[in-house]
């Protein structure tokens, strides 16, 4: 095996063999090996770094590595919150519009009743206000009103009871002819009764 010697070079050291060659220059010749010349380098103590030194230097990595991953889950935890937050605003503020505008719809509302009210109450002081003797003599002084004839008068009878009545397909056209002769007959009636009553006047 090989020494090993120098200041932590560890190298190895050669010795000088003899070995012998067949079959190359001479049968019996012998070579003798030179040692090498060995070449030692220092290595000061400052560039070999203490143990404590490097357990620090890792130990400040550690803690460099462990504070950005903190900043880093800080960071998205308030950015999370910020978006939370921001989402809950928005929905109350919606919230909020509505109900403004709900109120603002009852208040419209409210309005409008009093309105309705007011107009009411109007028509109804109005009603009983109006004189109706005086406005039939406006009529007939002004506008030429007069009195209906007797034949000018036409009763409709009205049930008690309300009732459907269906009308039938056979004998529609004698019934509007008849109908039509009764509306002639009146009207013919009632021009009579205004030049009888002229004649009379």
């Amino acid at each position: 095996m090989a020494d090993i010697y120098g200041n932590l070079a560890l190298k190895r050291r050669r010795s000088a063999a003899v070995r012998q060659t067949a079959g190359v220059r001479e049968a019996n010749q012998t070579i003798q090996l030179r040692p090498d010349k060995l070449q030692t380098k220092r290595i000061p103590v400052s560039a070999t770094p203490a143990p404590e030194q490097a357990s620090l230097a890792r130990a400040r990595s550690i803690r460099r590595a462990l504070a950005r991953q903190r900043l880093k889950l800080i960071s998205s935890i308030v950015l999370t919150i910020f978006l939370v937050t921001g989402i809950f605003a928005a929905v109350v503020y919606r919230q909020a519009m509505i109900l403004e505008m709900n109120f603002r719809n009852l208040s419209v509302e409210r309005a409008i009743a009093e309105i309705e009210k007011e107009n009411s109450q109007i028509s109804e002081s109005l009603a009983q206000q109006t004189n109706l003797d005086e406005i039939r003599h406006l009529a007939f002084e002004k506008l030429g009103l007069q009195d209906p004839a007797r034949m000018q008068i036409v009763t409709v009878p009205i049930p008690n009871t309300d009732r459907v009545v269906f009308a039938g397909d056979t004998g529609a056209a004698a019934n509007d002819e008849a109908y039509l002769a009764g509306v002639m007959n009146n009207i013919e009636g009632y021009f009579k009764t205004l030049s009888q009553q002229r004649q009379g006047d």
